[in-house]
């Protein structure tokens, strides 16, 4: 994540859990979870309520379009717990979840440092909060 994400305080509650408890965090990269901690730290914090919904929050399903072939993915961002190993479903601790999480539509992803392809997140086909659904 970036200095400026937006995170729900719900959100940020859950993921601080998962980093302070040893044994979720036990199989997440350790580089991931330092990442996050200060990821963590730098954003912005909004009630459920007061998310803009053009803002990607946990569970919401979006669809990222691939910059280089024009390939359209649809990915739910899942807790590791959730993550069901699926092309479906994207882990919040995978190096491209960290950076979808708290990012508006338009933003650019990597899937990792060293790769040369470029997502741009292109829609929230779902969030929750903008659904009415404040504690998933």
């Amino acid at each position: 994540m970036h200095k400026g994400k937006v995170l729900t305080r719900y959100d940020y509650e859950r993921l601080k859990e998962i980093i302070c408890d040893e044994i979720s965090s036990s199989g997440l990269d350790k580089r991931n979870v330092d990442v996050m901690k200060r990821d963590l730290d730098h954003s912005r914090l909004v009630d459920a309520h007061d998310i803009r919904p053009n803002i990607v929050t946990m569970n919401s399903k979006i669809s990222l379009k691939n910059l280089g072939n024009g390939r359209k993915q649809v990915l739910s961002i899942v807790f590791p717990e959730d993550c069901n190993n699926e092309e479906d479903s994207l882990s919040v601790f995978s190096g491209m979840g960290m950076q979808i999480i708290g990012s508006p539509i338009g933003t650019v992803v990597k899937p990792n440092p060293a790769d040369s392809q470029y997502f741009v997140i292109e829609d929230i086909l779902y969030q929750p909060e903008a659904a009415g659904h404040y504690n998933m």
